[in-house]
């Protein structure tokens, strides 16, 4: 199963998108977007709960 993660809809004003299947390493690279874009250093966990928030299970995100 894909998701389709917008910084937008993280609050930030930024058109970044990454789309791909769910795992570990989709959640780095958003990571690591706030982090180099916005200057902002969430833990791998933050940016986790952060998807889970907008309605995604943590079951479906493969290692």
């Amino acid at each position: 199963m894909t998701l389709k993660l917008r910084c937008d809809d993280y609050g930030f004003e930024c058109e970044f998108i990454l789309d791909g299947e769910k795992t570990v390493g989709l959640i780095e690279e958003l990571r690591n977007h706030f982090e180099e874009e916005h200057g902002i250093d969430y833990t791998i966990e933050a940016v986790t709960q952060m998807i889970q928030n907008r309605g995604h299970s943590l079951e479906s995100i493969r290692k």
